[in-house]
């Protein structure tokens, strides 16, 4: 009966106890549930409170003060264009001077020599010559042979007309005057004749001359040395001008107005060109003019190579000689003085736009190609109009018709701030 009692009591205990851990896991179930219920409730009130409040935020604020940004005025003035280009001096003209008869060089001038001036048909060395004048004196007592064959032949054909008249058969055939023979005469002392010029030009030429004047660059030959036709002797350039072939972008012909292709002429001698090099801690200059330009459009860098010629480089008048291989700097000038507006170089922005603060301090955002830029300032021929303000300083995100407070480089503002236009005035109460 004990027993039957505790098992009793156990059994009653147990299940108050399993009573309260249902009773919870239904209430953590309806939480499971219904969190995401509340939670997209409140997610929705919130939204409604924002677009509710927004209008009335709005009213409330303050409007946004528009950027202020820095200007400069530009200014027009009389201006001649430059660019400043870097290049290689290079000659006009430059030879190799090859033997054209085949000996031994027996003679070498003094000027033969590297750097050695010479003149225009200057004999620079010459070439054992004894049998070119051997071969001239065969030439000259074959013509003399030639010249008394003919002079027989047309002797013999002379009688052989008269023989003939004195027949009185009437017209003659060639064969009976000895007309073959006579044209035979005739060519065999045409030939005679070439063959002495052919003796005296290879004499001649046993002489190697400078074909221009100028400088010799590389010496290849000495005395003693063999040469055959064709073998160089000597690497020469010309000294009556020298080139500087100069990288051109497209802008830099449109600023110059010159075209792909331009070659100089009497009516359009292209722009002055002043060219300068620092040797030896001293800076030298030379006048010179750009006389073409190529006509082609370099395929990888997309340049065109324009050409400055400098005249008589190695004039005494010269500080120094304009040297080949000399690393040089040329400004070339515009060929007229123009008109042009000048304004700061900050004022063109990614080197085609420029923002222009109108008289309502709104910016108008213009796109323009600028005839010329320094390190300090841009010149535009069109664009930009004189006395107009362009914007110096960093503008974030500008757009057209954009308001801005401008400043004078000062810090004073220039005009109070242009309101937007559907700004509306309202009455704040307290």
């Amino acid at each position: 009966m004990n027993m039957m009692d505790r098992n009793m009591t156990s059994a009653t205990a147990t299940d108050v106890e399993e009573k309260p851990k249902g009773f919870l896991s239904k209430i953590g179930r309806v939480l499971a549930f219904a969190a995401p219920v509340v939670v997209l409730v409140g997610v929705a009130a919130l939204m409604f409170l924002m677009f509710a409040t927004a209008n009335q935020a709005k009213e409330k604020g303050t409007p946004p003060h528009p950027p202020a940004v820095q200007f400069a005025v530009a200014h027009a003035r009389p201006t001649t264009i430059s660019l400043n280009v870097q290049g290689e001096a290079r000659p006009r003209v430059e030879a190799t001077l090859a033997a054209q008869v085949a000996g031994r060089i027996v003679w070498a001038s003094p000027k033969f020599a590297e750097g050695g001036s010479f003149a225009e048909g200057e004999v620079m060395a010459r070439i054992d010559a004894a049998d070119y004048q051997l071969a001239v004196v065969r030439a000259r007592a074959q013509v003399a042979q030639s010249q008394e064959a003919l002079a027989r032949e047309e002797a013999e054909a002379e009688l052989a007309r008269q023989d003939w008249q004195a027949l009185g058969r009437g017209e003659a055939p060639p064969l009976a005057v000895r007309e073959p023979q006579l044209a035979q005469a005739r060519a065999q002392l045409a030939a005679s004749e070439a063959a002495l010029r052919s003796a005296e030009l290879d004499l001649n030429r046993a002489s190697i001359r400078a074909p221009f004047a100028g400088r010799v660059r590389e010496r290849r030959a000495n005395v003693g040395d063999y040469v055959g036709p064709g073998s160089p002797v000597a690497v020469m350039f010309a000294t009556d001008a020298m080139e500087i072939r100069v990288p051109l972008t497209d802008s830099d012909l449109a600023s110059m107005r010159i075209p792909v292709g331009f070659q100089a002429s009497a009516a359009n001698p292209g722009p002055a060109a002043h060219v300068t090099s620092v040797t030896g801690g001293r800076l030298y200059t030379w006048e010179g003019r750009l006389v073409r330009t190529e006509a082609s459009v370099d395929a990888r860098t997309r340049l065109v190579y324009g050409v400055v010629q400098v005249r008589d480089p190695f004039n005494s008048r010269n500080a120094a000689p304009l040297a080949p291989g000399m690393f040089v700097q040329a400004r070339l000038e515009g060929s007229s003085r123009e008109t042009l507006v000048a304004a700061p170089r900050s004022a063109l922005k990614r080197n085609e736009f420029v923002y222009v603060v109108k008289a309502d301090n709104t910016i108008d955002v213009r796109q323009v190609r600028a005839a010329q830029t320094t390190a300090d300032e841009v010149l535009f021929r069109e664009g930009v109009a004189d006395g107009e303000r362009v914007v110096v300083s960093v503008l974030t995100s500008p757009r057209q018709g954009m308001a801005v407070t401008p400043i004078d480089r000062a810090g004073e503002a220039s005009e109070q701030p242009a309101q937007p236009a559907n700004q509306e005035q309202l009455e704040i109460r307290r």
